[in-house]
């Protein structure tokens, strides 16, 4: 028997050309989705206008923007939702569609309605557009990009209205302080606190080395030596017969250098059994969309993606991330794995696997993805105090562990000499690097009360502890169902 879900029946309705079906039950908020809320309603009556909300992938900041549309639209308000990708702008007017709220589309092939109170909109189609209907606010989703003259341009051209901007890395690319546009940061958590909480998957990260490769890893970034490097047969294969040791059964996402480096590694895939294609930003809509609905309905292994997917995807059921491509860039780093993070029971997702060939995972490059970094509104992010990874490897089965651990948790070994130095790479053997340790992870499930995680909190140091040991039993009572309506 099919389930026929909320958002099924709203796009269908979509389809029959009914733009309001029967509005649903809102959507119960998590606690940190609510907080959120709250002071972003602080912030703009203190007079902020601009303000970001800084979240990691997978913690619902469209979600937690839907209650804020519904809301400025019961008070007559104008609002509009702003993007770059057409991923974004079909996954949001989806939510849309299901939170009840009909919307009109500023985009290239669609038709607009500037009647409708709620707008969804391409940022490079509004700024092209000499007439734009006036709005009282609007929301940017990606909103690292928002300093590129397209994202000026169409918020003047929508009458200068007041902001909202959502990201998960409130830095840009190319470096430009963020302060131009905005002018308040709203932290949430970190990716670290989320998987805590099981709220995502937790993280293994591999960095092998391509036994074949080059060291790319100290040279000056260069895309087009590195595609032609990265997309030699030898390098590919090297690079298949690390996803056959440890991502069997897995599906997965490759960030490649090229186009062509995309198509190579989507053939070699191909060649040896596997379900694979490439996608990038030439790709047509309908392999765009076969790329995403393929990965969720599991008749794809993998996607090989070039210019495409660092950012905009919801696709819960990747549990794999392979790095084929060198970045300079936190941003893209981070942005990246956050694809594989969110949660996918339904697929049999336990965690997500990270597979770094090219060193984007080096201390001195871009370091472990669950680093907590602190953005500013100036510029680069800095990563937070005391957050250097001190590790050992396991000499049985080379797996890296944290620096204190006695035993490894892959094969049992017992450590007797004393540790090692930080990281080591053996040929053609795969070394994981840890981040959190067990015993953290094992010392909040011992704590039963919240006078225990306060406790707790407190033990390790941190500033709020109450504030800590109230999301996180109020995650625990969510998962298990017991959060009253």
């Amino acid at each position: 028997m099919t389930t026929t879900t909320r958002r099924d029946q709203a796009l269908a309705a979509w389809r029959a050309g009914q733009q309001s079906p029967a509005p649903p039950q809102p959507r119960q908020l998590r606690p940190r989705q609510a907080q959120a809320i709250t002071d972003l309603r602080n912030a703009y009556r203190a007079g902020y206008r601009a303000p970001i909300l800084v979240a990691p992938t997978g913690f619902g900041k469209t979600a937690t923007a839907v209650p804020i549309v519904r809301s400025a639209v019961a008070r007559g308000r104008r609002v509009g939702f702003l993007a770059h990708l057409k991923e974004i702008l079909n996954d949001t007017s989806e939510r849309l569609l299901e939170a009840g709220i009909s919307h009109g589309n500023i985009r290239s092939g669609r038709s607009a309605d500037y009647s409708q109170p709620v707008q969804v909109i391409s940022v490079q189609t509004a700024a092209k557009r000499d007439r734009l209907p006036p709005l009282d606010m609007l929301i940017i989703d990606e909103c690292h990009l928002a300093v590129a003259r397209s994202y000026v341009t169409a918020h003047e051209g929508f009458g200068g209205p007041i902001i909202l901007g959502l990201t998960a890395t409130a830095q840009r690319l190319d470096g430009r302080p963020l302060g131009e546009m905005f002018d308040l940061l709203v932290p949430t958590c970190s990716t670290a606190q989320l998987i805590e909480e099981g709220l995502l998957v937790p993280v293994r990260l591999f960095a092998p080395q391509l036994t074949q490769l080059p060291d790319l890893r100290g040279r000056e970034y260069n895309q087009d030596r590195d595609s032609a490097i990265l997309s030699s047969p030898a390098i590919v294969g090297d690079a298949l017969s690390h996803w056959k040791r440890l991502c069997q059964g897995r599906r997965g996402v490759a960030f490649c250098s090229s186009v062509a480096h995309a198509e190579a590694v989507a053939e070699q895939w191909r060649r040896a059994g596997y379900r694979a294609m490439a996608v990038h930003g030439d790709s047509d809509d309908a392999d765009r969309r076969e790329a995403i609905a393929g990965l969720r309905a599991g008749r794809l292994d993998l996607v090989a993606c070039a210019q495409l997917w660092i950012a905009g995807v919801d696709v819960p059921e990747i549990d794999a991330v392979i790095w084929l491509r060198r970045t300079t860039s936190l941003t893209a780093w981070l942005q990246g794995n956050g694809r594989g993070l969110r949660l996918a029971p339904w697929a049999g997702k336990k965690d997500l696997l990270i597979i770094d060939h090219v060193g984007n995972s080096d201390p001195l490059r871009l370091d472990h993805p669950l680093v907590e970094h602190e953005w500013s509104l100036e510029g680069k992010a800095k990563k937070k105090a005391d957050q250097s990874i001190s590790v050992k490897i396991c000499p049985r089965c080379f797996a890296a562990m944290p620096s204190a651990r006695p035993r490894c948790g892959e094969c049992g070994h017992v450590f007797t000499a004393a540790p090692r130095r930080e990281l080591e790479q053996v040929d053609g053997e795969l070394i994981e690097r840890e981040f959190q340790k067990r015993e953290r992870r094992r010392e909040q499930g011992h704590a039963q009360t919240i006078a225990d995680l306060v406790e707790l909190g407190r033990q390790r140091g941190m500033k709020n502890p109450h504030g800590w040991a109230r999301h996180v039993w109020a995650a625990r009572e969510a998962k298990a169902g017991r959060v009253p309506a």
